[in-house]
């Protein structure tokens, strides 16, 4: 007999019919061999460790049945291949008790016996390569027109894709966007629905016009034509990178006719809904001040900007008041019977922008509060709300001289509109009018503040009720231009706002103007684009009137879409609808045009010297429209200027493009789409443009569910950015562990909240994604093959129970799916997934691997494993579509094509358990409690130790006496039952029931004691399923259920 190669042992590793070692095996690419010796080294390296021709470990010359028969083990390889799946059989032991009996070397081998183990061409490993494979033969098959086929003439459900920006390279975000979206399109399709979802991209906007210039050069530009076609290419470049990354996911999207806003069929839909709008007076032209960020060189709409707390410098000065202005208030003061300084006075005012004072036009006050004079430092005598000075005085003591608390409250800021006040500006010196301002406040600055109508929009209300002038000396660039009416000095022509700030402090010090100056914490406005300050500059835009009442909708668009927006779900939670109903109600005007080439535009003519629009205006709208459909919306730098008219050179705000998805979707069905998933950032953005624009076709919300998800962060909980580079690079991702794997951690997260990726995560996710594999690997060998399709007509009531737990996991499932809930969804299955390993798959491991072909508890048992596993691959294939799909193709002779062409049963109400399933779930609850003291005592039976359970005490006429309880010492079977419920342990029972020394008890179930002690009579351990039994075996060294399961036939080998 040949020895074990390893030269550590002589024990013999086959039978006795195999003549010679046969060569040793090659293991294929990226097997592991983990088999070691108790003594720390490996044995038989040359031979698998997973094939069920295990060589003998040298510490114990023994079998490890457990391993073989699919069990929980570390020595489990990895991975397996089918080059190494030996015939399926097991080696025996003596059927001694002790399992560290030694054989001697050269001694007779054991006999083996069949066993029904199969080995399916499916790994626990997740395997990428795989994926990949799996991809190919979806887009070679079709799979997804394959699969809309088969659901067509059923009912109809609309993803409507937000559109991300195609600019830049695919992010985690919008992986993870793009993952939360295919959930909620395969579960739809499970449940037998015909799902529309077209991959979108945002295509319009600054940031392509940059990259544009980046590639091109500066003067790219001067070519409108063909900027724009550039800039088109730039667009379709980036949309075909992303469209790769995002399809590694295996996302049931069409990604071959995506939906593109710069696909000229939908730049012709949005031009003529704007021509809607405008004719119906909605957008509308107005000159005030706007968001301007100085970096895009155009208008922000309010969805674009974001706000921050920064440092600014607090500027206080003094301008002298009018002489006229002088002696009315001391007029005035006398009138009250107060004192009140004779002679010249000055005003005391502040302001947060210096770079806005060569614009000053007036200075508010409140309309109510008590006014005093004050001394300065430098003795000019100031007048300042009684308050300020107070504060004033707290702050920085040495800047008055005198506090003049004598003439508090001689005058009052509601007596100052009928005097007619003014001061000279205090860079130009021209008169400047004192106006009563309501958002002025006695508690900031000095209670005067300085007015610049150009750039704020309180102050150019002042400038449409009172007439105050309007001057605005700030280019597109964010410079200051000189426009008169009082020439500006050249250190501040060209300044930027920050330098324009220094020279204009700098010139009031000059002046003797300049009081004091500190730094203080102010609310600023932000470009999300490019992160940095925007600010209000007047200038003539296009707005969309939101509150303006219209043909059949008299409350206006705003009114409207908080109606719309009351009847839309908001997923997982309600919290986006907080910021949204804020939007939609404090906000008048939606500023529509951009000063960009790229976009749809905004297509006027202006007269040269009238500037009024041409009078066919709306003709001239619907020739271009024509145009549009089969150009794009380059035709309108190509289409001619009627002589003595201007062309417009403004584009319209990109969320007007893809806010106008659902109107330019006819070939998806048009009107309102099922399920949106955005980030909550869109609430802002597309979320808010659509509502609105929808309002303006119907009352109904564009979407009648929202899904929002927060952000993905690192370990120590910062954003993930292109900047800060802490974003994990996908390819890499998928290269290593698969999309299965980044799929499962996106659906095991709680998307309301921040979601944490770490190394930490990754490994979780990779282990689960090895249980679920595992739980389907489980089925596929041990349940026919998919043409055994008839229901037995009896069925275990474990496998009962078993389906009946799945049909409660499928309920619960279906409840969080159907909130999106997803990481709830996947706990569900889990659970089911958790009681099956360790309970159905445990206890029907003896019954699938050693009972009769011809048994009827083998096929219950295996009918109910592919009820199993059809519904659990349907339900996890939402998740993991990879996985599922390679297990359902590893399924021999599998009824269809793909396992996505399946669509989930109707969904059935959880009946009440009959008595036998509650008898069953009794029975496993009892083997619940029992399993501590289980545990311990197969611990002490695999140090050789002798033990045994124990149950009941003899004949206790106190126990119930029903035959099917394997707790009763009455049942003449109820050691076969109680062994089948405690697989590998030495059972007794009934009048066994005696043990020499009892040291350790367990619970008692229905008046039956659970005692470990050691046994007194002789064990004996079956050499085919390894069970301890107390009666002699049968010849050869079987138990006698094995003999009755042995089919006609089959011999020992």
């Amino acid at each position: 007999m040949p020895a074990c190669p390893c030269k550590k042992c002589a024990t013999a590793i086959y039978s006795s019919h195999e003549h010679a070692l046969r060569p040793p095996l090659a293991h294929p690419p990226g097997y592991e061999r983990r088999s070691r010796l108790a003594h720390g080294r490996r044995c038989c390296t040359n031979y698998p460790s997973g094939c069920m021709r295990r060589s003998l470990s040298c510490a114990s010359r023994r079998i490890n049945f457990k391993r073989a028969l699919g069990g929980n083990s570390r020595s489990v390889p990895r991975k397996s291949h089918p080059a190494l799946l030996p015939t399926l059989s097991e080696h025996t032991m003596s059927t001694s008790f002790s399992p560290s009996h030694d054989h001697a070397a050269g001694a007779p081998a054991a006999p083996k016996y069949a066993l029904r183990l199969k080995q399916p061409a499916f790994w626990n490993t997740p395997n990428p390569a795989m994926e990949e494979r799996l991809l190919a033969d979806w887009r070679a098959t079709g799979q997804r027109r394959q699969v809309g086929a088969e659901r067509q003439g059923r009912p109809r459900y609309w993803l409507l894709d937000g559109p991300p920006y195609a600019n830049g390279n695919a992010h985690f975000g919008h992986l993870l966007n793009k993952t939360l979206k295919d959930v909620h399109a395969r579960y739809a399709s499970a449940c037998g629905h015909a799902v529309t979802w077209r991959a979108g991209w945002d295509c319009h906007g600054l940031p392509l016009e940059l990259a544009v210039e980046k590639r091109h050069g500066p003067q790219a530009k001067q070519d409108p034509l063909r900027f724009m076609r550039q800039c088109r290419d730039e667009a379709a470049h980036w949309k075909d990178l992303q469209a790769g990354a995002m399809s590694r996911l295996g996302l049931m999207a069409d990604m071959d006719r995506p939906w593109l806003t710069m696909d000229p069929a939908r730049e012709a839909a949005s031009l003529s809904l704007l021509l809607e709008l405008w004719q119906a007076g909605l957008l509308v032209e107005r000159h005030s001040p706007v968001h301007w960020c100085p970096a895009c060189r155009s208008a922000l709409a309010a969805s674009e900007l974001e706000r921050t707390v920064k440092e600014r410098m607090e500027t206080f000065f003094s301008v002298p008041l009018t002489p006229a202005s002088c002696e009315a208030m001391a007029r005035r003061a006398r009138r009250n019977g107060a004192a009140w300084p004779e002679g010249p006075l000055h005003l005391l005012s502040w302001t947060t922008t210096p770079w806005t004072l060569w614009a000053n036009a007036g200075f508010g006050h409140p309309r109510t509060g008590a006014l005093t004079v004050a001394t300065l430092a430098g003795g000019v005598r100031v007048v300042l709300a009684v308050q300020a000075r107070d504060r004033l005085l707290r702050d920085d003591p040495s800047m008055f001289s005198h506090a003049g608390q004598g003439f508090d409250g001689a005058l009052d800021f509601a007596e100052l509109r009928a005097l007619s006040l003014a001061a000279a500006s205090p860079l130009t010196a021209l008169e400047a009018p004192l106006l009563a301002a309501a958002f002025a406040s006695e508690s900031e600055g000095s209670g005067f503040v300085h007015l610049a109508p150009a750039f704020g929009p309180d102050d150019f209300a002042l400038h449409e009720s009172d007439g105050v002038r309007l001057d605005c000396h700030v280019g597109k660039d964010g410079r200051l231009v000189d426009v008169g009416p009082v020439p500006m000095p050249a250190a501040l022509q060209g300044a930027t706002l920050e330098v324009a700030s220094q020279v204009s402090c700098a010139m009031l010090a000059d002046a003797g103007l300049l009081v004091r100056m500190a730094r203080r914490s102010v609310e600023t406005t932000m470009c999300w684009r490019h992160k940095k300050a925007v600010f209000y500059r007047a200038s003539g835009q296009w707005a969309l009137d939101l509150h303006k009442g219209f043909d059949g909708c008299p409350e206006g668009l705003a009114q409207r879409a908080l109606a719309a927006l009351d009847a839309t779900v908001f997923l997982p939670d309600d919290k986006a609808r907080a910021p949204l109903t804020l939007m939609m109600s404090t906000r008048r005007f939606w500023t529509l045009s951009r000063d960009r080439l790229w976009g749809v535009p905004l297509p006027f003519f202006r007269h040269q010297t009238s500037g009024e629009l041409h009078p066919d205006t709306a003709a001239l709208w619907r020739a271009l429209l024509d145009r549009v459909r089969t150009e794009g919306v380059e035709a309108w730098q190509a289409c001619e200027t009627p002589a003595g008219y201007v062309k417009s050179a403004q584009s319209v705000d990109v969320w007007f493009d893809a806010g106008a998805a659902w109107h330019s979707a006819a070939e998806d069905g048009g009107g309102q789409a099922d399920m949106v998933v955005e980030g909550q950032d869109q609430t802002r953005g597309w979320f808010l443009s659509s509502f609105l624009l929808h309002a303006f076709k119907s009352p109904l919300p564009p979407f009648k569910k929202v899904m929002t998800h927060r952000f993905v962060v690192d370990e120590e909980g910062m954003k993930f950015s292109k900047e800060k580079g802490n974003a994990p690079d996908s390819a890499a991702l998928f290269a290593r562990s698969g999309a299965d794997v980044f799929r499962l951690w996106a659906c095991s997260q709680d998307v309301g909240d921040e979601m944490k990726w770490s190394a930490t995560s990754l490994r979780q996710a990779t282990q689960d994604a090895k249980d679920w594999r595992s739980f389907l690997r489980f089925h596929l060998a041990n349940m026919e093959d998919a043409a055994h399709t008839a229901r037995p007509s009896t069925l275990r009531d474990l496998d009962r129970l078993a389906l009946r737990k799945l049909q409660a996991a499928r309920a619960e499932w279906h409840a969080c799916m159907d909130g999106g809930r997803f990481y709830q969804a996947l706990g569900c299955l889990a659970q089911f997934r958790q009681w099956a390993s360790a309970e159905w798959f445990e206890l029907s491991k003896r019954t699938l691997y050693c009972a009769n072909d011809g048994s009827a508890e083998l096929a219950s048992v295996q009918w109910a494993l592919r009820e199993s596993f059809l519904l659990c691959a349907q339900m996890l294939a939402t998740v993991m579509p990879f996985a599922c799909e390679e297990a359902y193709l590893a399924w021999p002779g599998h009824p269809r094509a793909s396992l996505f062409l399946h669509a989930l049963p109707a969904r059935e109400a959880v009946s009440e358990p009959d008595a036998a399933l509650r008898r069953a779930e009794s029975m496993l609850a009892w083997r619940r409690a029992l399993q501590p003291l289980v545990e311990r005592t197969r611990a002490l039976v695999e140090k050789g130790t002798p033990v045994c359970l124990v149950f009941g005490a003899g004949q206790d006429p106190e126990v119930p006496q029903d035959a099917q309880n394997p707790q009763n010492p009455q049942d003449p079977h109820g050691e076969e039952r109680l062994r089948a419920l405690f697989p590998g342990c030495f059972v007794l029972q009934g009048e066994h029931a005696r043990a020499l020394d009892m040291w350790e008890a367990g619970p008692v179930g229905d008046g039956v004691p659970v005692r470990v002690g050691k046994p007194a009579v002789r064990p004996h351990r079956c050499g085919r399923c390894r069970d301890y039994v107390g009666a002699a075996l049968e010849a050869p060294g079987l138990c006698r259920q094995c003999v009755a399961d042995m089919t006609p036939g089959v011999t020992p080998m």
